[in-house]
């Protein structure tokens, strides 16, 4: 009788993938078995393990177990959010302790003859991870509503209190505050309120952001009205700055050639950078030989990291008159990713020949 044939190793993305998709944490054995690994591949698997602990890709827990970074328990809370230009509902968990935003919560449609979910709405719902870090949840049983209503808007002293005039012109109506609810905000200020849910909506100043005649005062409104997230999760910072230099390797030197980027002098974030000579090939008399260079976000952000799915968050940088919101860590984003005067980058960089 013929042997089996032994199965091939698996790579590091289908252990993590595996990973990902057992709801509860796994142990070394739970994918050696899933695997067929066995004998001295066993150290092989201990390797590839500690390297996707590196990348950011899983983390251990209680009994040498590993799980994905933050992931949420399979049955869990959520609040509706609301619903987003797909008309998909997204949700949010009612608890989060991990670092950054929590995931987001793509709820399923409600069962036929079932009202629809709204914002606000208390879920227990059923989780299931998804590859790009979010979540896929089904209704199990509706819990009531409990939401926060939050905006941004200018505080005004009004007797023992005040009052904040919301910034979104949409928002007619000003909302009055008690002074223990005013978190010390000075005439003026630009803050960010929360109307809390139950009888008599007693609204509460949750952020102070500065002087709302400051320039940057428009900047903030627009990034907090826009839900724009300004901080980034721990596991996203911490891939971020343990990133270095790329060595040379089998790449092209193209340091000898006097790129340039065209940049405004205050720039930070350089992401390309040109060259051009006139071509040299007699059959393309008058021509131009040009490279253009980007930087290679892609050997620093690895598919499926803390980073990789931050940046799939949010898709890209925003820019305004007085700063970036960026789509990678200042680490990145100005640093090893920046293509700035005088320092090695690694880069992609095409030849272009035109006539």
């Amino acid at each position: 009788m013929a042997k089996a044939k032994p199965r091939p190793f698996p790579t590091k993305e289908q252990v993590a993938a595996f990973i990902r998709e057992n709801p509860a944490p796994v142990g070394k054995r739970e994918i050696a078995r899933a695997f067929q690994i066995t004998g001295a591949n066993r150290v092989a698997l201990k390797a590839l393990l500690r390297e996707l602990q590196e990348d950011g890709l899983v983390e251990r827990g209680r009994g040498r177990r590993v799980t994905v970074p933050d992931a949420l328990p399979e049955v869990t809370v959520v609040i509706v959010e609301g619903v987003d230009t797909d008309g998909e509902v997204i949700a949010r968990p009612s608890r989060w302790e991990g670092d950054g935003s929590p995931p987001r919560i793509f709820m399923a449609p409600e069962r036929r003859g079932h009202p629809a979910l709204g914002k606000g709405d208390r879920v227990l719902a059923r989780l299931k991870r998804q590859p790009d870090g979010g979540y896929a949840g089904s209704t199990i049983r509706k819990l009531g509503t409990a939401t926060a209503d939050s905006f941004v808007g200018v505080f005004r002293r009004k007797g023992d209190g005040g009052e904040v005039k919301p910034a979104d012109k949409r928002r007619r109506d000003s909302v009055a505050i008690a002074s223990a609810d005013s978190a010390g905000a000075a005439d003026g200020e630009l803050v960010i309120v929360e109307q809390q849910p139950g009888h008599g909506r007693r609204t509460v100043v949750v952020e102070r952001l500065g002087d709302s005649a400051h320039p940057r005062a428009i900047s903030l409104i627009s990034i907090h009205g826009a839900g724009l997230p300004t901080e980034f999760p721990a596991p996203a910072r911490r891939q971020a700055e343990a990133a270095r230099p790329m060595s040379l390797g089998k790449r092209v030197d193209l340091r000898s050639l006097p790129l340039v980027t065209i940049d405004g002098a205050d720039a930070r974030d350089f992401d390309d950078a040109v060259w051009a000579e006139p071509d040299s090939d007699p059959n393309n008399a008058g021509g131009w030989h040009l490279v253009v260079a980007i930087a290679d976000v892609a050997a620093y952000v690895t598919s499926g990291s803390p980073l990789d799915r931050e940046a799939f968050k949010r898709g890209n940088s925003c820019y305004f008159p007085n700063r970036v919101v960026p789509m990678l860590p200042e680490a990145l984003s100005n640093g090893l990713c920046s293509l700035r005067p005088q320092e090695d980058r690694a880069c992609l960089a095409a030849h272009l020949w035109i006539d």
